[in-house]
């Protein structure tokens, strides 16, 4: 009779606890998706976008698949973009100036136009949302560290109209692709998920910027060997281009 006490009080504490930690979490969650947004290009959503940490506040950066500003049909840059934060409307900032517009013209189809696949862009205004740290990964830890790493790609959800998260997914290997700037994944994507962020579940940190498809065939015949999600590691080159970007801003 005496432990009844202190049996309540441990299941309270309990009890507590757990709720706090659901509730840091769902904060985190919240918080990650107001850094996601959607570009939107000559009238339509073309793909998603995240805000990212630099180096100067003063001003805003979104880090995208450099495709989703391209015109599939004229091979040129769209006229007229901006960065939807939270997909709203009345959220919408232009972007005033793209990291190099020449990767903009790549080859869809070969695994070094895939590699390419990414730009910063800056915002006419300042952007008061929550922000992406980006996190070094290098594709020759992959098979050790990092594989079947679990990840969460946040995406815009065109059926729901709005910015959700993707997570049960994880980094895949294929002994037909070993490009060094490409990581595969198994998240499910499809239209506007282009430029959608990758995180590391453990860390929350950014590592990729989702690409596209990534078909696999067998020759003589093609059969279909994988089908894999195709993103754009964060390493030195990125991080780096990241800082001069930010730096050259006026």
């Amino acid at each position: 009779m005496k432990n009844k006490p202190f049996t309540r009080i441990t299941l309270l504490l309990v009890v507590v606890t757990h709720s706090t930690l659901a509730w840091t979490s769902q904060n985190q969650t919240n918080a990650m998706l107001e850094a996601i947004g959607t570009i939107f290009c000559d009238g339509l959503i073309r793909g998603t976008a995240s805000h990212v940490q630099h180096d100067r506040k003063e001003h805003s950066i979104v880090i995208t698949a450099a495709h989703v500003l391209l015109n599939q049909k004229t091979r040129s840059v769209f006229r007229s973009c901006s960065y939807r934060a939270s997909n709203a409307r009345f959220q919408n900032f232009l972007i005033s100036k793209t990291s190099t517009p020449g990767k903009l013209l790549r080859d869809s189809d070969a695994l070094e136009g895939m590699s390419k696949d990414w730009v910063f862009a800056s915002l006419s205004q300042k952007l008061y949302a929550p922000k992406l740290q980006l996190r070094r990964s290098s594709q020759e830890s992959l098979p050790y560290t990092h594989k079947n790493l679990s990840l969460a790609m946040l995406v815009y959800d065109g059926k729901l109209g709005k910015i959700t998260s993707i997570e049960n997914c994880r980094s895949m290997q294929s002994p037909h692709v070993e490009y060094p700037t490409l990581l595969l994944h198994n998240c499910a994507h499809g239209p506007g998920v282009s430029g959608a962020p990758l995180l590391n579940l453990q860390t929350l940190e950014l590592i990729g910027v989702h690409g596209g498809q990534l078909i696999i065939t067998k020759l003589p015949n093609h059969n279909i060997e994988g089908i894999f999600g195709q993103a754009r590691l964060i390493d030195d080159e990125v991080l780096d281009e990241l800082k001069r970007f930010s730096m050259s801003l006026p």
